[in-house]
């Protein structure tokens, strides 16, 4: 069993980031929007931050308060998306009292989008084309793929997340690499059927230990997005490469947001 580990690639990522970075004339900066006090998300919040300072990238935290109107919040994108000084931009999520984010994302500029969650962002994903900007989790998640080398053609590939954030865009990018793709999500059938199947699993539910050792094959590339998805334990025992319940995707996640950035930001 190898461990995939997203925390030494993501530093080379921001590594050789930052080096690129110095370079530019022009200063890059990434805005955040964060509304409510959610412990999560402000830890979050932090340590973008704190990476992309450490890169070069600045930017502005717009912190709201929890009960803010939606149509306080469309403003202030509208404003951003027209800020000369802001390269590009994320809502953290979730978003409190707002069941559907997607209406409140799909106003975010695809020229400003740094978490890749526009649905305009999405569609030119799933048409292959190199103006896409991917979501950072699916895309760090890729790369991760990539830097050991883990062979994507043909194959069976399952992702139990059907969301924009995850599920949706790795079904883009993994169809472009010529994989067999299934998405399951909370009202699937037989979920053991369907993973064991898998020759990548990817599991993105936030359920702790969801995906125990008899729900995959022997030799399976486990991948666990949720923090605690999958029993690293056991299913470690049955796996060629794993990521660690932490410092896998979430390092990933971070450092591919800041290039996200850098992206937008030079494009220009």
């Amino acid at each position: 069993m190898i461990l995939l580990d997203g925390k030494a690639l993501a530093q080379d990522l921001l590594q050789s980031l930052k080096e690129k970075i110095s370079k530019l004339s022009i200063p890059i900066n990434l805005d955040i929007v964060l509304v409510g006090d959610d412990p999560s998300s402000l830890k979050y919040v932090e340590l973008k931050q704190k990476k992309a300072s450490e890169v070069g990238i600045g930017g502005q935290l717009y912190h709201l308060p929890k009960d803010i109107s939606s149509g306080e919040i469309t403003q202030l994108i509208s404003a951003l998306n027209q800020n000369p000084n802001t390269s590009s931009f994320f809502l953290q999520l979730p978003i409190p009292n707002l069941k559907d984010s997607s209406k409140i994302l799909n106003i975010i500029s695809p020229q400003k989008d740094a978490d890749g969650l526009t649905a305009i962002n999405l569609g030119l994903l799933f048409q292959q084309d190199s103006l896409a900007i991917a979501p950072a989790t699916a895309i760090g998640i890729i790369k991760l793929l990539d830097n050991y080398q883990v062979e994507i053609e043909a194959k069976k590939i399952v992702v139990v997340n059907d969301s924009p954030i995850v599920g949706l865009p790795l079904l883009a990018l993994f169809n472009a690499r010529h994989a067999t793709v299934t998405l399951c999500h909370q009202y699937t059938q037989n979920l053991a059927d369907i993973t064991r199947q898998a020759d990548i699993l990817v599991s993105a539910t936030g359920v702790k230990n969801l995906i125990t050792a008899d729900m995959v094959k022997e030799n399976v590339v486990a991948i666990d997005v949720g923090g605690g998805d999958i029993d690293f334990d056991n299913v470690s025992k049955k796996s060629t490469y794993i990521t660690p319940t932490f410092g896998g995707v979430g390092p990933m996640t971070v450092a591919s947001l800041l290039e996200n950035t850098y992206t937008l930001a030079t494009r220009k």
